[in-house]
């Protein structure tokens, strides 16, 4: 065998070794990713112009997540808050992200995290039905479907889930 075939030959076999790695790197996915999305629901807008949404997510994977952001062609703005107290006063604050550990369940609730949507695009009315799109920063996009409710129906709904899980609603 020439000195010619013999490189030849081994440039071959190298790209061969590197390509069957590049391609079982990029099919490797050692965790499972699997969020669960329930109870889906808006508070009937009291000015018409925003309304407070809330729900569950369910992380049975091995990976954590982060919800990153929500859109609805509901309104025109959504935006994830936390409600603070700060001097007697309670406030919504802004949050970039909301972390959903693997295992775990975070829940949205009245009086802690919950999913501003404001400049709504249609009137909202007991029942109606909706779909929203939850971005999550590994998961992806999860499409839910939320339902109006009247006030007066939502701690029934809820059943307190700040006691369910009271660190995720702060």
């Amino acid at each position: 065998m020439t000195n010619r075939t013999h490189t030849i030959r081994h440039h071959a076999i190298l790209v061969l070794a590197v390509t069957t790695a590049l391609a079982c790197a990029s099919r490797e996915t050692p965790e499972s990713i699997d969020l669960e999305v329930s109870q889906v629901f808006v508070t009937e807008p009291v000015t018409g112009e925003r309304a407070a949404m809330y729900f569950s997510v369910t992380n049975n994977g091995d990976v954590d997540d982060e919800l990153l952001a929500v859109s609805t062609m509901a309104a025109e703005v959504a935006e994830i808050h936390r409600t603070e107290q700060e001097g007697g006063t309670m406030k919504m604050v802004p949050v970039d992200a909301l972390p959903v550990p693997a295992g775990g369940r975070v829940d949205l609730a009245p009086g802690g995290y919950h999913v501003m949507l404001l400049e709504l695009t249609q009137n909202l009315f007991p029942n109606d039905r909706f779909d929203v799109t939850l971005r999550f920063r590994h998961a992806g996009e999860v499409v839910a479907r939320a339902r109006v409710i009247r006030h007066e129906d939502v701690e029934e709904l809820v059943g307190s889930a700040a006691q369910r899980n009271p660190q995720d609603s702060r």
